[in-house]
């Protein structure tokens, strides 16, 4: 608890300094994700600088395979060079138990967020880092594959057609497929020839990741870790967790529906080329999916029948570097970035990423320019993030668990047994947990 207290003592800090005008010609260094989340986060640089002209805030972009690396060793390095940092949510946890991050008071209005996004920035009850964005999963297909197999393909939102929240409300609710449903419907598109698959029926974005596998296990009624974060026997090796895997097996040898060992990018590429039928993965690929020409449609994310709807949620916070000696400048444009309705709206139309500002989420609800395809999409998000979304554990050893569940993950669609996958991941996870458990 030392460590806590030191960091909430840095808080005050900024707290009290944050009630005092802001410096002039201060500069900020902030480290984020290259590519897109670089260019969002610059425009909204450009739009606090035009408010705020004696404050320069520079960005150190790094590749996404680099960024927690990186980050892990700067903070931990108490790198003062840095002032605002990227954090992944289910990794606050780490970070504040180590006194990486400094707290946000109370005096930081945080009434315009998300309450479930909110509470993922939190550890031991104090808010560590704030929402930039939410993550939203959902089922894309493509039409064009299921009309040539005569298969009829799931309700949901495509082209040329207009949605409310209402009907989106209904959909999500009342005709979401379920996986079942979905390993049925990607063995019969499935194309063969000559031993070599040239179309596959279904993948998951993300090859063996936690994140987008979570929903698996957790549908069919156990979570992936007990409720003091550092416990997985008896959870991720329980009978739930054990079919959800035996799923994910058979994906890849009985039914040989999915692709093996995909790599960064590699699921969304093969659907804009026409080679995969269907692709569970995350609203983030609606630009590129459009610019591909493929013909698609976007469904609900699925769930076990009889087992309860569960989808993947968070994404990106921003941290303020408790090294940093511009606590005050830092926790304003922090709060500029997550809850400003400038410096949300600047994010959403650069990255497109479901906001966690709930003005925005209402005007997404709401407003026309959002009853179109692909911009209905959001809808299905709002559904979700308000009522069927989980977060990850939130344990100081989410990075032991990650690796882990995705070494088991992978080694089972190569064809390990699932139980003896599983029995190794409780195993290491629980032997490297012990090691930064308190």
């Amino acid at each position: 608890m030392k460590i806590i207290k030191t960091a909430i003592a840095a808080g005050l800090v900024a707290s009290m300094l944050a009630g005092t005008a802001l410096a002039q010609d201060k500069t900020l260094t902030m480290i984020v994700i290259e590519g897109g989340d670089t260019t969002a986060m610059q425009a909204v640089v450009d739009g606090y600088k035009a408010a705020h002209p004696g404050i320069t805030i520079n960005l150190q972009p790094y590749p996404f395979a680099q960024f927690f690396q990186v980050a892990e060793l700067r903070l931990r390095s108490k790198d003062a060079g840095i002032d605002l940092v990227y954090v992944d949510a289910p990794l606050v946890a780490s970070y504040a138990s180590r006194g990486f991050l400094s707290p946000f008071e109370a005096s930081v209005d945080t009434s315009s967020l998300v309450g479930s996004a909110l509470d993922a920035g939190k550890y031991e009850g104090t808010q560590f880092a704030l929402p930039i964005n939410n993550s939203a999963q959902v089922l894309f297909f493509n039409k064009t594959l299921f009309a040539n197999a005569g298969i009829t393909p799931p309700d949901g939102l495509t082209a040329g057609e207009t949605a409310s929240q209402a009907q989106v409300d209904e959909l999500a609710s009342t005709k979401r497929w379920t996986w079942e449903q979905v390993a049925d419907a990607a063995q019969k598109l499935t194309v063969k020839d000559g031993g070599r698959t040239t179309t596959y029926g279904f993948t998951v974005e993300q090859f063996g990741e936690l994140y987008q596998l979570q929903p698996f296990g957790e549908s069919l009624g156990t979570d992936v870790i007990g409720p003091d974060g550092y416990t997985a026997k008896g959870f991720l090796d329980s009978e739930a967790w054990t079919k959800a895997a035996t799923y994910w097996a058979n994906l890849y040898n009985e039914w040989g529906v999915s692709p093996k060992s995909l790599g960064y990018g590699e699921a969304a590429q093969l659907f804009g080329n026409g080679q995969l039928a269907m692709m569970a993965g995350g609203t983030w690929n609606l630009p590129g999916l459009e610019a591909s020409g493929v013909d698609f449609g976007v469904a609900p994310y699925p769930y076990f029948e009889g087992g309860k709807v569960v989808t993947p949620t968070g994404s990106w916070y921003v941290g303020v570097n408790a090294a940093s000696a511009n606590q005050a400048e830092a926790v304003d444009f922090a709060q500029y970035l997550t809850t400003s309705a400038e410096g949300t709206k600047t994010w959403f139309d650069s990255l497109q990423q479901l906001p966690t500002y709930k003005p925005l989420l209402d005007e997404i609800s709401t407003a026309a320019a959002f009853d179109s395809f692909p911009q209905d999409v959001f809808r299905l998000g709002v559904y979700d993030s308000l009522n069927t979304a989980k977060a990850r554990p939130v344990t100081a050893a989410y990075g032991q668990l990650q690796d882990a569940f995705r070494t088991a993950f992978v080694d089972i669609a190569n064809g390990v047994a699932v139980k003896d996958a599983l029995a190794s991941a409780v195993q290491k996870f629980e032997a490297a947990a012990s090691r930064v458990a308190p």
